[in-house]
């Protein structure tokens, strides 16, 4: 079988699995495993078992449930109402206050917890106050979702965790890789809420009352971020001086997390019991993904396939520029249309090559990639972060509001990842101060 029609078999046969809807794991796993048979017979079905064991027992990936536990114990230490309410004194009296709170707590939830949480408890705290003093939907939706999204670029990210594993790429350097881009974003978010308000004052975010907050309340307030901070620290503190591998970072999480719970009184059997099934159906999840991408992979490889793409490369005479172009490109389409586990696990294998086959930098790269699923998150009719809103917001915002919400945040998206783009130094520069 020629090396062509293996090609056009395997991804041809996952995107049509993906359209009718079959899971990630399941149409790449099964996919990997029919071509496998057909082209290498039963003996190549020893791949699919050893590629199991290697995959479940890579201690490495330890670091996925160990983030995802430390983020769950936080939600339910009620951290994030904590943040909100600490950060709505500091602000209130400015205009557009709550919409800068939610994006602060979101920030802050992704430095502890990743993508998630920041959407599904500013959604059900964030969004009815907006609503209540009148914000223009837009801009209460869009904000929240916006910030929530930031937990994709920010450290610690799950997504980070599969592509470095997928793509052989230095997790703790991805990590801080993204902390740059995603406090621009942050910083982007905050001064659109700013100018809006500023322009459109009555329409767009009303002023909350000052006369309600004293001093005294905004001092006291801040003993809430006083514990995220130290845990925020710890974790990334330690990846970034060498102390600690990510895998054990993310043991100092989830054990900081733990100990929050207790803090605040709200560790309970019931909440231990949630964290921990949430914990492993996400785990299992993730790593089902894993190892049906390993195999994908493999199979891919041992076809050849990955060779004749290497030489399609070569043999173009374009500016590599126009290739990257097109390799954005491409990932902002299935962004719209696809989930971000199968965009990494189908277009990270060829395209991270691709690009250190170009003479690019791996990890800008990397983050680049990254930057497309944060977009991938809020374009419908796909979007993730557009369907977990669904799920949270008030009865009055129906999905037509939730999708008009978008656009301005997803151009600030956007007018990042052309910055990192054109200046690879906003991606890597705090990675290569690192420790080594």
């Amino acid at each position: 079988m020629s090396t062509e029609l293996v090609t056009i078999l395997l991804f041809g046969g996952l995107l049509t699995l993906l359209a009718i809807g079959v899971p990630v794991a399941f149409a790449l796993g099964g996919i990997s495993v029919l071509i496998s048979y057909i082209l290498f017979g039963t003996n190549s079905l020893y791949v699919v078992a050893t590629t199991t064991y290697m995959e479940i027992t890579d201690a490495s990936l330890i670091t996925i449930p160990l983030f995802l536990l430390m983020g769950n114990f936080l939600v339910y230490s009620g951290i994030s109402d904590r943040l909100f309410n600490a950060l709505n004194y500091w602000l209130s009296g400015i205009r557009g206050g709550l919409a800068i709170v939610s994006i602060l707590v979101c920030v802050a939830l992704a430095m502890c917890g990743g993508f998630g949480p920041g959407i599904l408890t500013m959604g059900l705290i964030a969004v009815p106050a907006m609503l209540k003093y009148s914000y223009n939907k837009s801009l209460a939706l869009g904000s929240v979702m916006a910030g929530g999204v930031l937990g994709i670029i920010i450290p610690p990210s799950i997504i980070m965790i599969v592509f470095g594993y997928i793509a052989r790429i230095s997790i703790g350097k991805l990590f801080f890789a993204g902390a740059i881009p995603g406090f621009i974003c942050a910083f982007l978010y905050v001064s659109y809420v700013l100018i809006r308000g500023y322009f459109q004052p009555d329409f767009i975010a009303p002023r909350e009352a000052e006369n309600v907050v004293t001093w005294k309340m905004r001092y006291a307030s801040l003993k809430e971020i006083i514990l995220p901070a130290i845990l925020v620290v710890s974790v990334l503190g330690s990846i970034f001086l060498g102390m600690a591998t990510p895998t054990e970072a993310a043991g100092i999480g989830a054990a900081g997390a733990f100990i929050i719970c207790i803090i605040y009184g709200k560790l309970t059997w019931k909440v231990l019991l949630s964290s921990c099934l949430e914990t492993m159906k996400i785990s299992g999840m993730a790593l089902w993904i894993l190892i049906a991408a390993t195999l994908f992979g493999i199979v891919y490889t041992s076809a050849g396939a990955q060779d004749m793409v290497m030489g399609i490369v070569k043999s173009l005479h374009v500016n590599r520029w126009f290739i990257l172009g097109i390799m954005q490109f491409i990932l902002l389409i299935f962004g719209m249309f696809m989930d971000d586990y199968a965009i990494i696990t189908i277009c990270a294998p060829i395209f991270v090559p691709i690009a250190r086959l170009l003479g690019f930098n791996t990890l800008w790269f990397s983050i680049l990639f990254i930057l497309n699923m944060q977009v991938a998150y809020l374009t419908p009719p796909f979007g993730w972060a557009l369907i977990l809103m669904k799920g949270v917001a008030p009865p009055e915002v129906d999905t037509n509001d939730i999708w008009k919400s978008v656009p301005p945040f997803v151009i600030m998206q956007l007018m990042v990842l052309v910055l990192v783009m054109i200046f690879p130094n906003v991606a890597v520069w705090l990675p290569n101060m690192m420790t080594k």
